[in-house]
């Protein structure tokens, strides 16, 4: 949505430096660390509440870093840049949530029979139907079919099927089983680049399964498991992470020459998640008082030491905004 507007932060694996300090010369905070800060951009103390700001914003300290000359003539350098979320007012906090991480479930199908038995001769179809292909909004199927041998069973038809479908290069799901067929769906090499500067977004391969002849008996197709694309992993904060991108003109992927920033999600790394949608009041161009609802992503690794510091100040001065929102535990 163009009226959303979000911005991405990414903490590190790291503890919080002993007595940081955020601007200047004798700065002394490690790229990566997430601090929360008051309504003139110092670091605010743990405990704090709207009493003491009704404003805060959210700081992460980027790896890139740059030298000026300050009032009195002095050379300043290696200071590391600091990227500032929009003022988050006390009044219009609209939500404040987190989440720890959790694993990317993958959608599974099971198929078997119970005491039926395949006739001799006979072909047996099985009909994949995809889902979740927004590119064409028809339906988008595979049909796989095998003929059924002298004196063959229901787990020789399935051993059939899992022969011809792994073998088919065009498939999206992966067959195996024993003495049944278990369709999982996961997304191929040509579907898309599992890296973090890949252009495509993360997506999970949806199905169903019809067996796509009258004669299969008493045999039942299952939805064993319902796909889930997890909370915190790394390949939703780096599409999260690229969508923040857009915000400040990076729109182009795919005509060269690509300029981007580096992106700063770490592949195969899991991140707990803290998400504040709030309203941010600006004059338009007209001269009138409007909000946009802005929404501001918080992504810490999992575990990192830094976690503790960041809701030590954000639990309670969330709680004494006007929403008094519950404190963010376990991420």
């Amino acid at each position: 949505m163009i009226n959303r507007v979000n911005k991405v932060f990414i903490g590190k694996s790291i503890s919080r430096t002993a007595s940081a300090v955020l601007y200047g010369g004798s700065q002394a905070a490690a790229a990566g660390e997430i601090f929360v800060l008051d309504k003139t951009k110092n670091i605010l103390a743990a405990g704090a509440t709207v009493a003491d700001t009704d404003t805060i914003y959210i700081a992460e300290v980027l790896a890139d870093t740059y030298s000026y000359v300050n009032e009195a003539g002095t050379s300043v350098t290696g200071v590391k840049k600091l990227l500032f979320s929009d003022p988050i007012e006390g009044k219009n906090v609209k939500l404040y949530q987190g989440r720890s991480y959790s694993a990317i479930t993958e959608q599974v199908v099971t198929i078997d029979s119970t005491s039926s038995t395949p006739t001799t001769g006979t072909e047996y179809s099985l009909r994949i139907v995809y889902t979740d292909t927004y590119e064409k909004p028809g339906q988008v199927t595979q049909t796989y079919r095998v003929t059924c041998g002298a004196t063959q069973t229901y787990d020789a038809i399935w051993t059939l099927f899992i022969a011809l479908i792994n073998k088919d290069p065009r498939r999206r799901v992966i067959a195996s089983g024993s003495g049944n067929l278990i369709l999982t769906g996961r997304a191929m090499p040509y579907d898309v680049s599992d890296t973090v500067n890949a252009i495509d977004e993360y997506y999970q391969v949806n199905f169903k399964a019809h067996l796509y002849s009258n004669n299969y008996g008493d045999c039942t197709v299952t939805y064993t498991t319902a796909p889930f694309p997890g909370n915190g992993t790394w390949q939703r904060v780096r599409d999260a992470e690229k969508k923040a991108q857009s915000n400040v003109g990076v729109r182009n992927r795919t005509v060269f020459p690509i300029i981007t920033p580096t992106m700063r999600t770490v592949a195969s790394t899991n991140y707990g998640t803290i998400v504040i949608e709030h309203d941010r009041r600006f004059i338009s161009a007209d001269g009138a008082d409007k909000t946009d609802r802005v929404t501001t992503e918080i992504y810490i690794v999992s575990g990192a030491s830094q976690t503790v510091n960041v809701l030590n100040v954000l639990n309670p001065w969330m709680a004494s905004t006007p929403g008094e929102f519950p404190a963010i535990i376990n991420l």
